[in-house]
């Protein structure tokens, strides 16, 4: 009997081990590029607080559950692990490996909806150079993980709504349920899942026994997160409160905010715009208004509930770092982008042309515009206030690549041998971390001591003889230019080479 000849893969099959291919190519590609711009030492406010907390072991933080992200703590862990290279480069690349995984997602995603592998690539690669993606890119940040949970979540999305299946909407609530222990971002999307799901069982096209197991996935994959809610209600018994703790931290006015404007919000504004310096968005109004016949009417309105939702979120949250706010709309309006591209390629040879002159386009114009725009704007006199000497803060915010910005070192490091021996420098969450770090890694500054925010000294607005007791003598440096009580109370003075301001005497009228 002769030899059966060998079998070859379906097209199925074949279509999936291309993806996985590209897939794969997508995230070593890109994580590269990331790793090649990304910060190489310790890093000021949120990122400085990653990097300590990794460092600490520290799941929980100190500002409620809903901004302790263990499964980002715990993963840096593993980073941390690693013998390559300085922790702290090693921490914000993995920022860049993040955003990798969420470009290579969204390829997928759109290749899924279009078929076309160079659409999706095309726009993957669109969104990989927008302010704000690489940006977060490049230092220690949860929001690339995010954006990685929120692409998959989409692309199973669309796998669901194509061939509903009991097991991908499983897989949809477990992603889900790992997405919680990385960011809160991920129960913004949660009514739109379960709104999908309840539509396909109501329509017969799953059974709703499918529910019970995608609940069941939903707290397999949140369970860390889940344990540590109950552990905070046994431990405080107030189970009420550990779910606020959950859901929004100390940020519940920011997050149910109609009204008022962060004091940022011309900042946050202009950093944001800085996202349209391409033609992403004209691109991305083309692929909404061919969202529901390219995409079907479920996807379509699944994606436009999505984008609303994310983007109403952004506009309405007054917090100072709004724009870091802005990557999953990023994704979406990345997605719709994807679709119009596709929509203006199958025109016509000369709109397939125009489309990919497009795409280029923005791909090769952003990085340009970004190292010429903090000039620009100062010819505009447009310019922001020096928070010290170490920081050009339009450079630091505008420009997003990180491989030459080393400034919260060289102020930590300054600041330490300015308070040297004993001095007690009165700091904010943007500076305390990167003293810390650098004052633990270099061992500078001996006993010098850090006050955060008047949490350790009591407050001297309120009582400054016993802000003056428990200061004992050291001699007090403050991070900011004094401001309020203590500063008609006492004299400081600043070096033309200092980091800090020095009291250098009290005024007789203080009591």
């Amino acid at each position: 009997m002769g030899e059966s000849p060998p079998s070859t893969p379906s097209g199925p099959e074949r279509r999936g081990r291309s993806t996985a291919a590209w897939w794969g190519l997508c995230v070593a590609v890109f994580s590269l590029g990331y790793l090649a711009t990304c910060q190489r030492g310790f890093s000021w406010q949120d990122s400085g607080t990653f990097q300590r907390r990794v460092q600490d072991g520290d799941y929980s933080g100190d500002l409620g559950l809903a901004l302790a992200h263990p499964l980002y703590i715990a993963a840096g862990q593993a980073v941390r692990a690693v013998p390559l290279g300085p922790f702290a480069m090693r921490l914000n690349a993995f920022s860049g490996v993040g955003m990798a995984v969420a470009l290579a997602n969204l390829m997928a995603v759109v290749t899924l909806l279009t078929g076309r592998r160079w659409i999706g690539l095309a726009t993957a690669g669109m969104l990989a150079v927008c302010h704000t993606a690489w940006w977060l890119s490049t230092i220690a940040e949860v929001y690339t993980w995010s954006a990685a949970g929120l692409t998959g979540e989409l692309w199973l999305l669309a796998h669901l709504l194509r061939r509903p299946r009991w097991g991908v909407l499983a897989g949809l609530a477990f992603v889900c349920g790992l997405g919680w222990c990385v960011h809160n971002f991920v129960l913004l999307g949660l009514p739109v899942y379960l709104a999908v799901a309840v539509v396909l069982v109501r329509t017969g096209r799953l059974r709703a026994w499918s529910l019970a197991i995608a609940a069941a996935a939903f707290a397999l994959g949140a369970a860390p997160y889940l344990v540590m809610i109950v552990q905070k209600a046994a431990a405080t018994g107030r189970p009420g409160a550990a779910v606020v703790s959950a859901l929004v931290g100390e940020y519940g006015p920011n997050v149910f905010n109609l009204t008022d404007m962060s004091d940022k919000a011309l900042s946050n504004t202009v950093l944001m715009g800085m996202n349209a310096v391409s033609l992403l968005v004209p691109l991305a109004v083309v692929g909404w208004f061919a969202l529901r016949r390219r995409a079907g009417a479920g996807a379509a309105a699944a994606i436009a509930a999505l984008t609303v939702i994310h983007i109403l979120f952004v506009a309405r949250y007054n917090v100072q770092d709004q724009f870091t706010f802005f990557l999953p709309s990023l994704v979406m309006i990345a997605l719709a982008a994807g679709l119009g591209l596709a929509e203006l390629a199958e025109r016509s040879r000369r709109w397939r042309i125009a489309a990919i002159a497009a795409a280029a386009v923005s791909i090769a114009l952003p990085p340009a515009f970004y190292a010429a725009a903090p000039a620009l704007a100062r010819a505009a006199g447009y310019d922001l206030p020096e928070r010290h000497r170490f920081r050009d803060e339009l450079r630091y915010w505008m420009v997003p690549w990180k491989h030459d910005e080393d400034s919260a070192e060289r102020f930590a490091a300054a600041a330490l041998r300015q308070a040297a021996p004993d001095g007690v420098i009165l700091t904010d969450s943007t500076a305390d971390d990167p003293l810390r770090l650098v004052q633990r890694r270099d061992g500078l500054g001996g006993d010098v001591s850090f006050q955060l925010e008047d949490r350790a000294l009591p407050s001297y607005e309120a009582d400054p003889a016993t802000f003056r007791s428990a200061l004992g003598g050291r001699t007090l440096y403050l991070y900011h230019r004094p401001a309020g009580r203590l500063a008609d109370d006492a004299e400081f003075a600043r070096g033309p080479t200092d980091a800090l301001y020095r009291l250098t005497r009290w005024r007789p009228r203080a009591q």
